[in-house]
C-alpha cells in the first residue's frame, strides 16, 4: 500500500523551529506505551456492551421462525423446503440456513434458540473484526497514538442493531460477513501469497449466498482487491473462478431444483423488479431509520473527519480505494433498498449499508483537533442510547413496525426465543392442535371464524392458512401444509399481482378463492356460493398453461428431466406474474 503516511502524532522533527509540529509531537509522545492498551480497551469495551445489549433484547422474529422450519424440513430429510409436498425457497439467506442447519444436527428440539444464539455470536464477533481492521487501517498510516471509538459507538446506541443481533435473521452473519471482507482488504498486499488471494476470493465471493443484495458487495469489493493485488490473467482467471464458484453452483441448483432464480421473498416483495412508485416509500423508510435517532450527527462528524483527513493527505493514495469500497457498497445497497420500497420492519434493511459506512472511522486517532468531533459523537452516543426503546410502531401510515415490541406484546413474553412463545400466543394455533390430534381433515384459516374440510386429493390432513408464517409453520407438523398468504413460501401467492400497494413488504395477499381451490372440498357447505366460483375459476386457471407448468415445476417429483426442465425454465418463471382473480387468471392462463 506505499509508504506510510506521517501522522501528526509522528512528526520526524520534535526539534523543528515551527511549533506546531512539536505540540502534536507532545500530544502524541504523552501517551507512550498507554496508547495500545486505551485502544484495545475500547475495542473489547464496546464490543462486550454491544453483546450486552443484544442479550437483553434477545428475540426471534415470525421471520427467523420461518428459517427455523426450513431447518428442520432438512434434518428431517425433506430437503430445503418450507412444505414437504413442494420444492419453495423461503428463506433469503442460502448460507444462513446452511449454518442453522450444521448447528441445528447436533440434535437440538427446537433450533430457534440456537438461531438466536447464533446470529447474537456472529454480530458480536463481527463488530471486533470490523474494529480489528479499522485499527490495522490507521496502525498502517504510522499513527501509533490512541484510537478512540468512534463510528463503533452507534451500534450500541441505536435499538435496531441491538434487536436485529438476534431475530433469527441472516443480520448477525451479514456484520460477520461485511467485517470479514473489510478485514480481509485492509490487510491485503500487493504481494500476498497464492493462498491469501484464494482466501480472499473466495470470502467476498459468498456475498450472493448472505443475501442477494450482498452481491452489490461483492462486485465492489472484488474490483478493490483486484486493483491491489493487480493479478496475472491466469491468476484473475483462477481467483474469478474461486469467487464465483459456490454462488454459481448454488444457483444452477436454486433453478433446477425450485425452477426460478432467486428465492420466493424477492418475488413476494417485487425486489427483482422494482418499480418507480416504490421510491418515495423506500426513501420514507430510510428517513424512518435517520431521523428518530438522529444519525445524521454521527455520520455528519465522521464524515468531516474524513474528508478533512483526505484532502490534508494524511490518507495515502493506495487506501483511498479501501476506504472507498465500503463506502460505495453502502451507497449503492442504500439505492437498492430505496428502489424496492424499504421493508416493514424499522431499521432492519438500512443495517448494513449503516455499518459499511462506519467501516473507515469505528476507531479514530485522538488529537487536539479530532477531539471535539469525538467527544461529540460520545454525547450522541449517551444521548441516544439512555432514551432508547420507545416500543411503538414507527410509521403506522407506511406500515413501518418496531417489530421486536410487536411481538413481545403479541407473545407476552419479555424474551421470546422459542416456537412455543409464538404457538401458544394463537388461538388458530390451538385449533391446528385440535385437528392434528382428532384426526380431522381441515382448511384452517388464521382469522376465519370456520374451517373448511378438505378436498380428498389433498396430499395432507391438515392445511392452516396463515400471515405469520413463522408462527404457522411451528404450530403445523412438517407432513403437513402451512399455506402462506402473503407469498414467501407460496410459488403461486409470490407471483400474484399486488393486492395491497403500498405495504411494504406485504403487498401481496394471496385471495381466499385461491387457498380454496387448492386445498378444500369444493362441494363443503360452508362456502358461499360467490366464493365457489372464485374458486372455480382459480381451479381451473391452475390447469392450464404457464400456471400449471409453475405447479408442475415444484410439485412433480426431481428426476434429472424434471430438474433440466425447471433449469431451462427458471428465467420465465421468474417473470411470470399471475392475476390476483382467479377470474382474470382464468381468463389469461386458459383463453391461448
Amino acid at each position: 500500500h506505499g509508504e506510510p503516511e506521517l501522522s501528526a502524532s509522528d512528526d520526524p522533527d520534535p526539534d523543528s523551529d515551527d511549533p506546531a509540529p512539536r505540540r502534536v509531537a507532545r500530544w502524541g509522545a504523552r501517551w507512550g506505551a498507554l496508547s495500545a492498551p486505551v485502544t484495545w480497551c475500547g475495542m473489547v469495551l464496546v464490543t462486550l456492551l454491544l453483546g450486552v445489549l443484544a442479550w437483553q433484547r434477545r428475540w426471534i422474529s415470525d421471520d427467523g421462525l420461518i428459517v427455523v422450519r426450513t431447518v428442520r424440513q432438512i434434518l428431517a430429510g425433506h430437503g430445503p423446503v418450507y412444505n414437504a409436498i413442494e420444492r419453495a425457497e423461503s428463506s433469503t439467506s442460502t448460507l444462513w440456513t446452511a449454518v442453522l442447519t450444521g448447528v441445528g444436527a447436533f440434535g437440538a428440539a427446537d433450533p430457534a434458540p440456537l438461531a438466536v444464539a447464533v446470529g447474537g455470536g456472529c454480530a458480536v464477533l463481527g463488530l471486533f473484526v470490523a474494529l480489528d481492521g479499522t485499527r490495522r487501517l490507521h496502525r498502517r498510516h504510522g499513527h501509533q497514538g490512541p484510537l478512540l471509538v468512534a463510528g463503533a459507538l452507534v451500534p450500541v446506541a441505536v435499538p435496531p442493531f441491538w434487536d436485529f443481533a438476534t431475530s433469527g435473521l441472516e443480520t448477525g452473519l451479514g456484520t460477520l460477513w461485511l467485517a470479514a471482507i473489510w478485514w480481509l482488504l485492509v490487510t491485503l498486499e500487493p504481494h500476498a501469497s497464492g493462498r491469501r488471494r484464494v482466501v480472499t476470493a473466495l470470502v467476498i465471493g459468498l456475498g450472493p449466498l448472505v443475501r442477494p443484495d450482498f452481491g452489490i458487495c461483492t462486485l465492489v469489493f472484488g474490483a478493490a482487491a483486484w486493483s491491489i493485488v493487480a493479478p496475472s490473467r491466469r491468476d484473475a482467471l483462477r481467483l474469478v473462478a474461486v469467487a464465483l464458484a459456490l454462488p454459481l453452483a448454488y444457483e444452477i441448483f436454486r433453478a433446477g431444483y425450485y425452477g426460478t432464480l432467486v428465492p420466493l421473498p424477492a418475488l413476494a416483495k417485487s425486489a427483482a423488479s422494482p418499480s418507480w412508485s416504490s421510491w418515495s416509500r423506500g426513501l420514507g423508510y430510510l428517513l424512518d431509520f435517520v431521523l428518530p435517532h438522529h444519525l445524521w450527527l454521527p455520520f455528519g462528524v465522521l464524515a468531516l473527519l474524513l474528508a478533512r483527513a483526505w484532502l490534508r493527505g494524511r490518507v495515502p493514495r493506495p487506501d483511498r480505494l479501501v476506504i472507498l469500497a465500503p463506502v460505495l457498497s453502502a451507497v449503492l445497497l442504500l439505492v437498492y433498498v430505496v428502489s424496492v420500497g424499504g421493508d416493514f420492519m424499522h431499521g432492519r434493511m438500512c443495517l448494513p449499508p449503516a455499518l459499511l459506512l462506519l467501516l473507515p472511522g469505528l476507531l479514530w486517532p485522538l488529537r487536539r483537533e479530532s477531539a471535539l468531533a469525538l467527544l461529540a459523537i460520545a454525547a450522541w452516543a449517551v444521548v441516544v442510547g439512555t432514551r432508547a426503546g420507545a416500543h411503538e410502531p414507527r410509521d403506522p401510515g407506511r406500515s413501518i413496525w418496531d417489530e421486536r415490541a410487536g411481538y413481545v406484546q403479541y407473545t407476552k413474553a419479555p424474551n421470546p426465543i422459542h416456537a412455543s412463545d409464538f404457538v401458544g400466543a394463537s388461538p388458530a394455533a390451538a385449533r391446528v392442535a385440535r385437528a392434528v390430534r382428532d384426526g380431522e381433515r381441515l382448511l384452517i384459516i388464521e382469522g376465519g371464524r370456520r374451517s373448511v374440510p378438505l378436498s380428498p386429493g389433498c396430499p395432507a390432513d391438515v392445511v392452516f392458512a396463515v400471515g405469520r408464517l413463522g408462527m404457522g409453520g411451528a404450530a403445523t407438523p412438517l407432513d403437513a401444509i402451512v399455506a402462506d398468504t402473503n407469498g414467501l413460501a407460496s410459488p403461486l401467492g409470490a407471483r400474484i399481482t399486488p393486492t395491497r400497494p403500498g405495504v411494504s413488504g406485504h403487498e401481496k395477499k394471496l385471495p381466499i378463492a385461491w387457498l380454496l381451490a387448492e386445498h378444500a372440498d369444493p362441494q363443503a357447505p360452508t362456502v358461499g356460493p360467490r366464493a365457489r366460483a372464485a374458486a372455480a375459476a382459480a381451479r381451473r386457471a391452475m390447469r392450464c398453461g404457464e400456471l400449471a407448468e409453475l405447479l408442475e415445476s415444484v410439485r412433480a417429483p426431481l428426476t434429472p428431466r424434471r430438474f433440466w426442465a425447471n433449469l431451462v425454465g427458471s428465467w420465465r418463471r421468474t417473470w411470470l406474474v399471475i392475476p390476483a382473480d382467479p377470474h382474470e387468471a382464468e381468463e389469461r392462463f386458459c383463453a391461448r
